[in-house]
């Protein structure tokens, strides 16, 4: 595989819903396959949502969900344009969306998955978890719980879609589904930052494999993540990603 790759532009656009980031998504998209842009990264926070990709199951919901409404327990449904099942998006929670022109179509995306739970699990290391990836699904897990979803989409040689990361968002919204799919916990990044505080109040001592970046009553932040994502994703980029030099709109 070559390893030279294009610039990527990388776009935070801030907290919105998901209709209007999916509508800057599929903007962006359209500009790439037709070579108007370079590859481009967009960071979202997502208002309350819940989506499901090619796989719509009914018993993911498991309150009952009428599939001609437009909301589930007061918040939005909505069907994204990716591979995978039942999930929820909101804020606390990044959401990451690579737009990338991919040579020769889909027979990259598994490579793809590859190098973005890669990039999960190398941002974590640096925040002091351990991450480690499942080979009977896509996404990233600790020991406390998944953490980490994966979820793509490939439209005209474009992703669409990508990796969203739980950094301090309301669990409690997992409640009523089963997310991807999978009747597991999640866990968020900062449930980390908060144990290892509570540790080190009870005790004198840290164990080297409990600790975590920064100090003790840090409270970590979606940008604050977003910029680990961005580090990790140019560093591991050139050795994963394809290249597109030579490919016409």
């Amino acid at each position: 595989m070559a390893v030279k790759v294009q610039t990527i532009e990388f776009r935070a656009l801030g907290r919105v819903d998901w209709d209007a980031a999916m509508r800057e998504q599929e903007r962006v998209a359209e500009a790439r396959a037709r070579g108007e842009c370079p590859d481009t990264v967009l960071f979202v926070e997502h208002e309350p949502v819940y989506t499901y990709g090619l796989r719509f199951r009914r018993e993911n919901f498991r309150l009952g969900y009428d599939p001609s409404q437009p909301a589930y327990c007061g918040i939005p449904v909505r069907r994204a344009y990716r591979g995978g099942e039942l999930t929820y998006h909101g804020p606390g929670q990044l959401a990451v969306y690579p737009i990338l022109r991919l040579p020769r179509g889909g027979q990259h995306l598994r490579h793809l998955i590859e190098f973005y739970q890669a990039v999960v699990i190398e941002v974590l290391r640096e925040l002091g978890i351990a991450g480690f990836t499942r080979n009977d699904a896509p996404g990233v897990w600790t020991d406390r719980g998944k953490i980490a979803s994966i979820g793509v989409g490939l439209r005209r040689g474009v992703t669409r879609n990508g990796f969203a990361i739980n950094v301090e968002t309301d669990l409690r919204a997992f409640e009523p589904i089963v997310a991807c799919g999978r009747d597991e916990p999640v866990v968020n990044i900062q449930d980390f930052f908060d144990s290892a505080r509570a540790f080190r109040v009870g005790t004198a001592h840290e164990l080297p494999h409990q600790r975590v970046h920064g100090s003790s009553g840090h409270r970590i932040s979606v940008d604050e993540v977003a910029g680990l994502v961005k580090k990790h994703f140019i560093r591991l980029s050139d050795a994963w990603l394809p290249t597109t030099e030579g490919l016409s709109p």
